[in-house]
Formats: structure tokens, sequence, C-alpha cells
């Protein structure tokens, strides 16, 4: 035999339908499903972002880990070696060697490339024009006359506000869009510069 179910005679689904809402076998109102919001994920601006041309014209350079991130060491390392050339003589950083032209010497990093965080490896004041001997060589002596020439040029504090600068950096990724906001600043600021 079959064991009858809660509903009283006449009592159907459609019966227990209410304005307000739906009414449960012991009359207590259950709230109807509205469909849940599409989940919209945040769309940033420079999602998709996409390097322009004339950007993507500048040779590459010798350090980063995406076209991008080497070029914009290329136009890092030629501001640095134009800016020094004009306002220091043509100096060396470390031995005070006179270079022919800027073109003749590296973009010298005081504080390695290899041990900055993110942007900092691309800071214009932790870089300077250096001979090749002198950028290529790691002795304590021209890392000593390095330091001691970034003194005299930006202040006594300089070398340490290297190292404060670096520490802010720590787990920030470098994006395509704010590296070519850099360099069309850098141009604007500096109408002498000429690109690589």
């Amino acid at each position: 035999m079959l064991k009858r179910s809660g509903f009283k005679k006449g009592g159907t689904f459609r019966t227990l339908k209410s304005t307000t809402g739906l009414l449960g076998a012991s009359g207590a109102k259950i709230k109807a499903h509205s469909p849940k919001p599409k989940r919209t994920k945040n769309k940033l601006p420079h999602k998709g972002y996409k390097v322009p041309d004339w950007f993507r014209s500048i040779p590459l350079g010798s350090h980063g880990n995406s076209p991008t991130q080497k070029r914009y060491w290329k136009v890092i390392s030629a501001f640095t070696r134009q800016r020094d050339f004009n306002k220091y003589h043509g100096k060396c950083v470390s031995c005070g060697k006179r270079l022919e032209s800027w073109q003749d010497g590296q973009g010298a990093h005081y504080r390695r490339y290899a041990t900055c965080n993110s942007y900092f490896k691309f800071h214009p004041d932790n870089v300077a024009l250096s001979c090749a001997y002198c950028n290529q060589n790691e002795d304590g002596v021209i890392g000593h006359s390095f330091g001691e020439e970034l003194k005299r040029r930006y202040g006594e504090k300089h070398l340490d506000w290297i190292e404060k600068e670096n520490n802010k950096w720590r787990g920030v990724k470098l994006e395509d869009h704010i590296m070519v906001g850099h360099v069309e600043k850098l141009l604007e600021d500096n109408p002498w510069f000429v690109l690589p």
C-alpha cells in the first residue's frame, strides 16, 4: 500500500504559492530564488595593453626578461649616458676616464641589476655613465669610487636612499603600460634626450 504524503486533499504546489513567496508544508514562508548576479571581473584599463609601434621600434637592450623590459633598459641606459656625458664632462663615474662620446660608455648600476627590485632595476639615479672596464669589473675599489662619486653628485645620503628606494619595490610586478609611460614622461621632461 502507498503511504500518504503530508499534503491535505486538494493541496497542490500551485495552491501553496502566494503573492509574497512560497509556503512550506508547515505554512512558513520560503523565499523565492532569484537568479544570482553574474560575476564581472574588474576590468583594468591596461588589460590587453598593446605596446605602441614607436616603442617596439627601439632596439633591444641587454637587461630584462621581456622585449619591453629590454627596450626599457636600452632607453634608460641611453638617457643616463647622455645625461652624465653632458653634465659631468664625459667622465666615467668610477675611474674618471674621459670618454669620446656617450656611445663609448655604458650604463652602470651602483646597486647591481640582479639585486634590484622591480622598477628600481631601471632607476636613472642608480645608473651612471661608466667606461666598459669599470662596468665589467666588480672589485671593491671601483665600487667604492662609484659610491663616492654618487654621493658627491647627489648628496651624502644618496646611497642610503638607493637601499630604501630599492626595498620599496620588492614584489612589485613590472607592467608594460607603466614602462612605456615612464619613457613618454622621460621624453616630455627632457627635450635634449635622443632615443637610441
